[in-house]
């Protein structure tokens, strides 16, 4: 009996996805299919993050969602209807709602309804708190595709010490199952420093996830948040290249710069992932806290363009810039330590940083 290679169980894993979504939602796909030629041909066609509110339930040590001063503008329902129409004339094709925790937005079904789920790939990044079985059902059923549950940890002591909630772990394990059995794309995330990366944790997350029908997110860590400024938690070379040989072993084991669906890929600032904040500013991505411009004071269009102007954007980065690239973490990252976020990019970048 011939054996599966990991390249071949990889592209049977992701023809699964793309064929399901090509049933679902046609015009999705159509978009989809596209990226891997236009990444290639050099063109930005970013996933949009949006944190339509900053509210959760728990307090994680590593979270940055009260990070951002507080503006009059917010987002509203019908920003995110303009943003999704200006979205899909630039050919874009997924959105991820973020926050905070978007299972308490009142709002949660309008604000997946107007990024209009018959044209967009749609997720939600949630700690699974709220996620039953039924809800997983509803959310699926109005145009939610994929679920991404962050789990800080296989062992339910740490998890539920990082989210200061004891019971967190088992709540967050119980919507990733409930996730899967309601036919969503689920995601579990997990952040490693350079003291967990190549940790028996970090390869029995793998194993859990593949063994379950899972994916695995697996996010390196960045010097933010309560970690602002502390540089001994980034990975270090020998843990890129374990985390590389854990997703050769275990296939859903994926990181943001590892090559997907034929696309060469690498880093994703504004060329593959970009993020808005509630007070509509657009960072290059969810952890770089400076805004390119604002959704309500300019076009979409606009402002990806200029971001693509910059130099560390504009080509794909092989590794994360801005949790392994420590030419760019002491440069640019430093610049808003200790600042009100977002900083402008005028703060953080020169002439000599443009093309």
């Amino acid at each position: 009996m011939k054996s599966v290679t990991f390249e071949e169980n990889k592209k049977e894993i992701e023809g699964k996805k793309r064929n399901r979504l090509k049933e679902e939602k046609p015009l999705a796909y159509e978009k989809i299919i596209k990226l891997s030629d236009r990444l290639n041909a050099g063109e930005a066609v970013p996933r949009i993050d949006i944190a339509y509110d900053y509210i959760c339930n728990l307090k994680c040590k590593h979270c940055m969602a009260n990070n951002f001063a507080p503006k009059e503008r917010m987002l509203t329902i019908d920003k995110l209807k303009d943003l999704s129409r200006q979205a899909d004339e630039l050919g874009l094709c997924q959105f991820n709602i973020s926050g905070g925790e978007p299972l308490i937005f009142k709002e949660i079904d309008e604000v997946i309804k107007a990024l209009n789920p018959e044209k967009f790939h749609i997720g939600i990044s949630t700690n699974g708190h709220f996620l039953t079985l039924e809800r997983a059902k509803h959310l699926k059923q109005i145009g939610l595709d994929k679920v991404m549950i962050s789990l800080d940890s296989i062992d339910p002591l740490l998890h539920d010490d990082n989210r200061a909630d004891k019971g967190a772990y088992d709540k967050a394990i119980q919507a990733i199952f409930a996730a899967r059995d309601a036919g969503l794309d689920t995601i579990i995330q997990h952040v490693v420093t350079r003291q967990t990366a190549q940790s028996e944790n970090t390869v029995k997350m793998a194993k859990f996830a593949q063994e379950n029908g899972f994916s695995l997110d697996i996010i390196v860590a960045k010097a933010l948040g309560e970690w602002e400024g502390k540089h001994e938690v980034l990975i270090n070379i020998e843990d890129a290249q374990f985390l590389y040989k854990l997703h050769k072993e275990y296939p859903v084991a994926r990181r943001d710069v590892f090559p997907s669906y034929g696309a060469k890929r690498g880093c994703g600032a504004v060329n593959s992932c970009v993020h808005i904040s509630k007070y509509g500013d657009f960072f290059p991505c969810v952890f770089m806290h400076i805004s390119l411009g604002n959704i309500f004071d300019e076009p979409l269009k606009d402002i990806i363009d200029r971001g693509m102007k910059i130099k560390h954007f504009n080509k794909f980065s092989p590794i994360c810039l801005a949790g392994e690239d420590r030419n760019f973490i002491d440069k640019y990252m430093s610049k808003f330590y200790g600042k009100d976020l977002p900083v402008n990019y005028k703060e953080v970048f020169t002439d000599e940083d443009f093309i």
